[in-house]
């Protein structure tokens, strides 16, 4: 991944991963904003990546290789590549890899730090 061209400083937060390299270390590599955590995971069979309901905000993913089953907000589903989910806040979540290998897009609201309400216009 290139640096900013357009200034010195940089504003924006690339996640740098060669996540489709056979030899890619099986992990979940995660960059945090003010708002949103992005992360890609690579998964070997059967491992797994789990959180409990407290710290999770809303969740978005979809599965850029392999097959997952999820498990959240009492439901299962399992996942192939091209597929996602919307998972809700504070719900507990559990992602295991069904396949040889995997690995998932995901992007998850920060609790910690929500954007601010916007007002409605009277």
């Amino acid at each position: 991944m290139s640096n900013p061209t357009t200034s010195s400083t940089a504003h924006c937060l690339p996640l740098d991963i060669d996540w489709q390299n056979p030899q890619a270390v099986p992990t979940m590599h995660e960059v945090q904003g003010e708002h949103l955590c992005i992360g890609i995971g690579v998964f070997q069979r059967d491992q797994h990546s789990e959180a409990t309901a407290e710290p999770q905000g809303e969740e978005v993913a979809t599965v850029l290789e392999g097959v997952f089953l999820v498990e959240a907000a009492g439901e299962r589903y399992e996942l192939s590549p091209g597929e996602g989910i919307i998972i809700p806040p504070r719900e507990p979540r559990r992602w295991t890899c069904h396949s040889e290998r995997g690995a998932l897009y995901r992007v998850i609201t920060r609790l910690d730090n929500p954007p601010p309400a916007e007002e409605s216009a009277p």
